[in-house]
């Protein structure tokens, strides 16, 4: 084996894209659910985070990214830990919604999404990369070149 060919490094196959999701959430405030536009974006090459855009009607953004295996656990069970924590709620349809609590102490916001929608969604990241199969989708050396390249 030359020396340059023990240097090359393979990219993966491209993935099917995933197309962004939007849902109306709601921004639950003292009893009240207030609605939120949130969109939900993946990208196969980054492919454990899913970033998430808040939108509030009168303006402004929050933008949110989230380990993907976070969200479809927070479909099931309490999950996160720190600034993020989800858990299923059984009420509000069928499938019910999915309580996010984003922010620690006093400075957090507490959104619900539809469960059956972000599930489908979630899906849909699990065909254009599949659980385990993440690490294949990175290019390291071109990590590992960013990481010594500094500041």
């Amino acid at each position: 084996m030359s020396e340059s060919s023990r240097h090359e490094t393979t990219q993966p196959s491209p993935a099917p894209p995933v197309r962004p999701w939007r849902s109306t959430a709601r921004q639950v405030h003292m009893g009240f659910g207030l609605p939120i536009e949130a969109t939900f974006h993946y990208d196969p090459d980054d492919p454990w985070a899913v970033r998430i855009a808040f939108r509030p009607p009168l303006g402004g953004s929050a933008d949110w990214i989230f380990s993907r295996e976070l969200l479809r656990s927070g479909t099931r069970v309490l999950s996160g830990a720190g600034d993020v924590r989800l858990w299923p709620l059984r009420c509000g349809g069928r499938e019910g919604r999915v309580r996010m609590r984003l922010g620690v102490g006093g400075a957090f916001a507490t959104v619900d999404i539809d469960r059956a929608g972000l599930r489908s969604w979630l899906a849909e990241t699990y065909v254009a990369v599949a659980a385990g199969e993440e690490a294949a989708r990175i290019d390291w050396a071109a990590e590992i070149s960013w990481l010594l390249a500094g500041p």
